[in-house]
């Protein structure tokens, strides 16, 4: 086992601020300035609206909106839209899968098999369904994946509903999918969970995914402080390699090409939201 994650414990995180926070910390890692990194996070209640996605999918207008205290937000990972709250974890991985030669497949691949067996921990049987994209119990929706993967770095990831308000998942087609559901692990088992047992789960379960060394040295201000001392000039982008997206596009297969996405800044930025 060569590679190490620093797995970040950040808490409750408004939703703007730690996607803003990512995009910095995949270009520090693309610089070397920063190593792998796994952000165990919670937010408030967001709607976020991927590239494939619409306003339309969600069902409240504004002004419902602030009725019940939540945000909408369209972001950069693939996919629809999905839903952000407490009770939810949210899983952020900032990777180089270039150190490693993981293709987008496998690594879409062993992010649904992390969330898979950690459920099988609880005796449920989660699946993937070869239609529709998520981790899914039955015909409801348990975890939603979406990632971006830009100059072979990803960020944006995963979030599994330990005991989140689902009334907030009526309020939308969730992922442009309609006539399914959502639910929880404590909804299946119809009992409390502990989120601490199951963060502590889903780490491990990412260090035997990822054959990974799982290390928590850093905090979660001390990446606010990395950030804050990266010089401008650093947060320069690379330019396009058409031919990279090219060859993405002929060894992505289709069902992950749903939610794929290049942009004339990146050299491939690939999006799927489950």
């Amino acid at each position: 086992m060569n590679q190490e994650i620093q797995v970040i414990q950040a808490g409750k995180q408004e939703y703007r601020s730690c996607w803003e926070l990512q995009k910095q910390l995949a270009a520090a890692r693309r610089a070397g300035q920063v190593p792998d990194l796994l952000l165990l996070v919670e937010h408030p209640p967001t709607y976020t609206i991927g590239r494939r996605g619409t306003r339309d999918h969600l069902l409240i207008d504004e002004a419902r909106l602030q009725e019940v205290g939540a945000t909408c937000l369209t972001v950069d990972r693939g996919g629809d839209i999905t839903f952000h709250g407490p009770g939810q974890l949210v899983v952020y991985a900032i990777i180089d899968l270039g150190l490693t030669n993981r293709s987008v497949r496998r690594y879409v691949e062993n992010l649904e098999q992390v969330v898979i067996e950690t459920l099988h921990h609880y005796e449920l049987e989660a699946t993937i369904d070869p239609a529709y994209p998520g981790v899914w119990i039955g015909r409801n929706k348990i975890a939603a994946i979406g990632i971006s993967i830009h100059h072979g770095v990803s960020y944006h990831g995963f979030a599994l509903n330990i005991d989140p308000d689902l009334h907030y998942f009526d309020d939308m087609i969730g992922c442009g999918i309609p006539d399914r559901g959502a639910t929880s692990l404590e909804r299946e088992l119809g009992r409390p969970v502990d989120a601490g047992e199951v963060t502590n789960l889903i780490v491990e379960q990412f260090a035997t995914r990822f054959d990974i060394e799982t290390r928590d040295d850093l905090t979660f201000d001390d990446l606010l402080h990395i950030v804050e001392q990266r010089p401008a000039n650093n947060h320069a982008e690379e330019k396009s390699n058409d031919l990279a997206s090219k060859h993405i596009r002929q060894v992505v297969p289709q069902r992950t090409m749903m939610s794929v996405a290049t942009d004339q800044r990146t050299l491939l930025d690939m999006n799927r939201s489950r």
